[in-house]
């Protein structure tokens, strides 16, 4: 049985550029930089979360950002813009998630996303389409590093966690999961490592 394999989105696939998106909300709201990236820096951690998590949509979420930035009057449209223009493409990470793919291993996307972000990559990354199949966290309801969100997971795709591999971007998520028995790496941005990784598991990829 080959292994299957769970693939992060963000910062795994396609890389993140934070920076720049806080840049643009700098911008419309008015403010420093610095104001912006402190407050950010609080305000998306529990409420993000939400968001994620499919508990807050991404409309109120972005309000309530704006609220937090200091410019409760920014049109939504340009909210959801600056929210937006943080992706770049990571062509290696593509190539070799189509790889994966190629090779016939179950492949699906475990991200922790809301679905503004995803329906734009989704229409930018054509392999995206290929995956067996999408655990998408504002889907099912529950976001990593909980336990649920990788249980459901291996419920949802009649899997067991040592038949699959996972790569994430964030320490906490790769523990969690491998307290369930997932084999995991953490994804530091080195493409020859997850190949390698994945490769000395029994995915045969070039």
């Amino acid at each position: 049985m080959l292994p299957a394999v769970f693939f992060d989105l963000g910062d795994v696939l396609v890389h993140l550029q934070l920076e720049r998106g806080l840049a643009r909300f700098a911008e419309l709201a008015g403010r420093t930089l610095a104001h912006v990236r402190d407050t950010a820096a609080v305000y998306h951690g529990d409420w993000a979360h939400a968001c994620y998590a499919g508990e807050v949509s991404t409309d109120a979420f972005l309000r309530g950002l704006a609220v937090q930035l200091g410019c409760p009057d920014l049109p939504l449209p340009l909210a959801r813009e600056a929210w937006c223009d943080i992706f770049e493409p990571w062509p290696e990470m593509e190539a070799l998630a189509g790889a994966v793919i190629d090779a016939g291993h179950p492949t699906y996307l475990l991200s922790n996303t809301e679905p503004l972000h995803f329906s734009l990559l989704r229409e930018r990354m054509p392999v995206l389409g290929r995956f067996t199949g999408l655990h998408l966290s504002y889907d099912v309801r529950a976001a990593k590093p909980d336990a649920r969100y990788y249980r459901l997971a291996l419920e949802r795709f009649s899997l067991r966690g040592e038949d699959c591999l996972f790569v994430d971007d964030r320490e906490e998520n790769v523990e969690a999961a491998r307290r369930e028995g997932i084999r995991s790496v953490l994804h530091r941005g080195d493409v020859a490592e997850v190949r390698a990784f994945l490769r000395a598991n029994g995915v045969e990829i070039a």
